[in-house]
């Protein structure tokens, strides 16, 4: 009984913890720059350019606007959850978010998933309001699944961006690498840009992320269209994130420690 108590006690922290550094994010996102420009203007302006390109159909219109929206994501995940831990390291505190009692992945993921939430919602506010300026006639076959996919988007980008953060920590230039990271895939992730228009030799790189397929998902559920293959492959590469980042992270931590580094000054 006394086992059975200390695994609750055990898991309601970590819970606790998880929580309360996704909360401590959300506040320190608040008036972030770069959070404003990728998830509030970002979307209006590639909607707009895409709108007056042509003015689409229902069908058409959602596949639009949710690739806007993704793509938006991608920037605000690049920038905001993928700097979690450069942010940490530039403020000093990045040793107290790794010697602390619970597990630092999990203060990872809790600040990744809270920068995360804000971005989310910021990019559904500015594109709803963009689609109501526009008076584009959006609809929505499967609005069930589409909130499902919403869902499976936030831990997609959470654990992505957790990935991110991780593979920045590694390098002191990781605002040059977020800078050449986010308009390749703005090209090649298979986004806003369809994967056959893409050269052949460079069709394998859409593949390899998550935001790609979930993209996939909303287009055919929007439009009637509906395969849950592309959700699938998704929470998969979702999966292989999260494994990647969690290893990344415990092994650069180590070698920090080793090295006696471990506020990366």
């Amino acid at each position: 009984m006394s086992h059975l108590l200390t695994r609750t006690g055990r898991l309601q922290n970590a819970v606790w913890t998880f929580f309360t550094a996704a909360r401590t994010e959300q506040r320190s996102m608040r008036g972030n720059p770069l959070l404003l420009v990728n998830a509030g203007f970002l979307p209006v302006v590639l909607l707009i350019i895409a709108v007056e390109t042509q003015r689409p159909a229902p069908g058409r219109a959602a596949e639009i606007v949710v690739s806007v929206m993704l793509t938006a994501l991608w920037g605000s995940t690049i920038w905001t959850s993928g700097g979690v831990l450069r942010r940490e390291r530039t403020y000093g505190t990045l040793a107290r978010c790794v010697c602390g009692v619970e597990s630092p992945t999990l203060v990872l993921f809790g600040k990744s998933l809270g920068a995360t939430l804000y971005g989310v919602g910021t990019i559904l506010a500015s594109t709803l309001g963009t689609v109501l300026a526009l008076r584009l006639p959006v609809a929505m076959a499967h609005p069930l699944l589409m909130a499902l996919g919403l869902v499976i988007v936030v831990v997609s980008a959470t654990t992505l961006g957790a990935l991110l953060s991780c593979l920045f920590l590694l390098t002191r230039n990781g605002l040059t690498w977020s800078g050449a990271l986010m308009y390749p895939v703005f090209v090649l992730g298979g986004l806003l840009i369809p994967q056959d228009v893409l050269p052949v030799w460079l069709r394998w790189v859409p593949q390899l992320l998550s935001l790609r397929w979930i993209n996939e998902f909303f287009s055919g559920a929007a439009s009637g269209r509906l395969s849950v293959t592309p959700l699938i492959i998704a929470v998969l590469l979702t999966v292989a994130y999260g494994v990647i980042a969690r290893r990344t992270y415990q092994w650069s931590i180590d070698k920090a420690r080793q090295r006696g580094s471990l506020d990366y000054a």
